[in-house]
């Protein structure tokens, strides 16, 4: 199997209690082409993909048991790590993902081996189970190269030379065998933190109890309340209850599904886009962490984001935050059909539209934020306001994918017009540009 030709991961597939992971095996020297051990924590990514970091968290290792793995590597030849390493591929940095022949070729994207090779560059493949091993072998490598550095110097120095060469030669030979070492890597696909604590613990559990002030300090995880935690608990409530417009519709971590019947959003769409409406933004939502809920009362000064979840928050009301989802998007489903009484929302596989999409939900998403900023809506009276509102939306083809295409520009394709039925324009209104910008993406998709 070659392993990091065209910056592609190969491996095969691996399911054990309907979680799945990927084997695959490469030489330390291709590992450190794309993973290293680092301090820094990366927690989430923001709209552009870039890495938000947890700068209240740093990744620690004991520095003797790494030094003890570099001696092992450096000082025996017979040296093997027979374990696997255990690593995490986030989303954002994998371009593509394919198999065949019952392996798994996922291609990962150039910057991951350009950060790498920076001072302080973003190490975007985080290691979950193996740092200990990654910095020791990091050690011995250091170590190696800074005595064939010395004894470079001190053998054009000296005129004899025969004892300095010799051991000149068996560093180079160890440092070369040891960049071609084989490790055995298991690689987790885009999975919360969460989710990798537990991966860290388990793998630990058989060897020594792993203290909770341990996993918090590797992955900076809270017992508090969280908008993070918030927000996964309304996806999985939503999920997995039966009368949901969102029933089994979430792609949630570690699940299991036909690879022809994937549901259509996915978990970490949903819970970012329920953050989005709690914290400023997702580097606040992670300063958010740390915060009580009466703290996020408050709004930073200059904020003009709606962030219409973030009262319910602060007041300890969840369950409206999963109501307002659950009544908005069931109204969705209902008021929407076809000409047999077919809901559009329904996913079918036969007859895909823009609702049944990631841009669809996000379209609908914004429109239901727009009713809550504008309208008086409370726990009460939301299923009648919504109710309401969308029954003036009318003349929606639907199945006219060309103009609600599956990318952005469908998406504001369908959130302007379902805006404007809404609330149409209002005489006079010079400053109400919706729709020209309507006007202008149709004409232009």
């Amino acid at each position: 199997m070659k392993s990091l030709e065209k910056n592609i991961f190969s491996g095969f597939s691996v399911i054990q209690n309907k979680q799945d992971f990927i084997v695959s095996s490469f030489t330390i020297d291709q590992i450190l082409k794309f993973t290293k051990y680092t301090e820094r924590l990366i927690v989430n990514y923001d709209e552009e993909g870039q890495p938000i970091y947890n700068n209240n968290i740093q990744r620690k290792v004991e520095l003797i048991r790494a030094k003890k793995i570099a001696d092992f590597l450096v000082n025996d030849p017979d040296a093997t790590f027979p374990t696997n390493l255990v690593l995490h591929i986030p989303e954002e940095i994998i371009v593509e993902k394919t198999e065949k022949n019952n392996f798994i070729h996922i291609t990962i994207n150039e910057k991951v081996f350009d950060e790498i090779n920076k001072k302080n560059g973003d190490v975007f493949i985080s290691i979950i189970d193996g740092q200990h091993r990654i910095k020791g072998i990091e050690l011995a490598i250091e170590f190696l190269k800074n005595e064939i550095s010395i004894l470079n110097k001190s053998t054009r120095n000296t005129n004899d030379g025969s004892s300095l060469n010799k051991k000149l030669d068996s560093y180079n030979d160890r440092l070369k065998d040891l960049l071609n070492i084989q490790l055995v890597v298991t690689f987790f696909i885009d999975k919360t933190l969460e989710y990798q604590a537990m991966i860290f613990s388990t793998i630990n559990r058989t060897q020594k109890k792993v203290s909770a002030s341990l996993v918090s300090s590797l992955f900076g995880l809270t017992a508090r309340d969280t908008p993070h935690k918030t927000a996964l608990q309304t996806v999985l409530a939503l999920n997995g209850h039966e009368s949901s417009p969102f029933y089994k519709r979430i792609k949630l971590y570690g699940g299991s599904y036909n690879k022809n019947q994937s549901p259509p959003l996915t978990q970490a769409t949903m819970v970012s886009s329920v953050i989005k409406q709690i914290s400023e933004n997702l580097r606040e939502a992670e300063n958010d962490r740390y915060r009580n809920r009466e703290e996020l009362k408050k709004r930073t000064s200059g904020s003009s984001k709606p962030l219409v979840f973030r009262k319910w928050y602060a007041n300890d009301r969840d369950d409206v935050i999963s109501d307002f989802l659950y009544f908005y998007f069931s109204k969705i489903r209902d008021t929407f059909k076809d000409d047999n009484g077919v809901s559009f929302w329904d996913v079918k596989d036969n007859n895909k539209n823009i609702l049944q999409t990631t841009v669809g939900y996000l379209a609908l998403l914004e429109n239901l934020i727009e009713i809550l900023v504008k309208e008086n809506i409370n726990d009460q009276n939301m299923e009648a306001v919504f109710g309401e509102k969308l029954s003036l939306v009318d003349n929606i083809s639907f199945n006219d994918t060309v103009k609600y295409s599956f990318n952005n520009n469908g998406k504001k394709i369908l959130q302007l017009e379902l805006s404007l039925k809404m609330y149409p324009k209002e005489k006079g209104d010079l400053k109400d540009k919706r729709a020209e910008v309507l006007n202008s993406l149709v004409t232009n998709n």
